[in-house]
């Protein structure tokens, strides 16, 4: 495949990525309606954020609509890539955001909330690979019945097989996370050996954290023994194998769990971190980033814009929670995510 055009076309959408400089003027924003009207004036937002214009705007329309603007970019990519097994991959890569999207209506159901997205716009959002029933998905009354117009997806199976009647939201989310995880690592075949060697590197690293951050998760949150905590774990071992994870399970406090870490390949990655979530973030910019340095014609660059789009969307939810609270400037700021300078990648 050649990457030169993709590559130009990624290029130019990386330009387009929100600057500091544009965070500091949302974050001095009023209201929640003034971020909309503000966004609605930012290239890659304007086209989505229109069907807000007349209808009552909160904070939970914006990160609806804002998630349409994505959508409408892998698009734009996909239509760049003209080999059909990256194609089949990039739909894996991308299936991150329509379960997002899955994860959003099933938190809507579970609080008993109407799904505000229409059909039309849930069948752009979660694309025909799925095979979903979107109208019948936005009908659901409980979660029992939205699991059940999953049916017909491998995602249906996992779910009607790992979650009972008496599941909380976060075991089900963690459920479609696994799904994700395993889907993508399998699809790692249709990659030609340089691609696949690239992938499996910032794939695996990424499970390895996500596993860590689950035990962090778990231990410090929730009273959950032992064989459950690894029952959540994705059974994928890259650079952490079977046995250190099972030791940090077994650790008794956070501490402990900390003193585990340091004797693993991920040492560096949290050493003195209080925020394991930023420290993810932090790691997985530099993996890409040196992807993209070694291997300028690959798909490096291309997941890599995707993870840094991620990262835009899940700022403007921040940014918007932040608004929504009367933050000022400096403490909105405290919950965003920036690149280190010497990783942010130019261009």
């Amino acid at each position: 495949m050649d990457y030169s055009g993709i590559n130009a076309k990624i290029k130019a959408m990386r330009g387009n990525l929100l600057k500091r400089a544009d965070y500091d003027l949302l974050s001095r924003a009023d209201s929640v309606e003034s971020v909309a009207r503000m966004l609605a004036e930012v290239s890659t937002y304007k086209n989505v954020m229109s069907r807000t214009v007349g209808v009552e705007v909160h904070r939970d329309l914006i990160e609806q609509t804002i998630i349409l603007s994505l959508s409408e970019e892998f698009s734009r990519i996909y239509h760049f890539i003209s080999d059909f097994n990256i194609r089949k991959f990039m739909n894996a890569f991308f299936l991150s955001f329509e379960l997002g999207i899955i994860k959003t209506l099933l938190c809507m159901v579970f609080d008993e909330r109407n799904i505000s997205y229409t059909a039309p716009e849930l069948k752009m959002l979660i694309g025909s690979d799925m095979k979903i029933d979107t109208a019948a998905l936005i009908a659901s009354k409980n979660v029992g019945e939205f699991i059940q117009n999953l049916n017909g997806t491998e995602l249906y199976t996992m779910l009607s097989d790992n979650v009972t009647s008496n599941s909380l939201l976060f075991e089900i989310e963690m459920q479609i996370d696994l799904y994700y995880y395993m889907n993508l690592w399998k699809k790692q075949k249709f990659l030609d050996t340089k691609n696949r060697r690239i992938m499996e590197k910032i794939i695996g690293t990424e499970i390895d954290l996500r596993n860590i951050i689950i035990v962090e998760r778990l231990k410090r949150y929730y009273t959950i023994n032992d064989s459950r905590i690894f029952a959540y774990m994705i059974p994928v071992s890259y650079k952490l194998n079977r046995g250190q994870l099972m030791r940090m399970t077994a650790c008794r406090t956070t501490d402990e769990l900390g003193r585990e870490i340091d004797t693993s390949p991920y040492k560096k990655v949290f050493e003195r971190s209080t925020d394991f979530e930023r420290s993810f973030k932090n790691e997985m910019t530099k993996l890409y980033n040196r992807a993209v340095l070694i291997y300028p014609r690959s798909l490096a660059y291309t997941t890599g814009y995707v993870f840094a789009k991620q990262m835009e969307l899940s700022n403007i939810i921040s940014l918007l929670e932040g608004i929504r609270y009367k933050l000022n400037v400096k403490e909105i700021f405290s919950y965003l995510y920036f690149p280190l300078e010497k990783e942010a990648l130019n261009g």
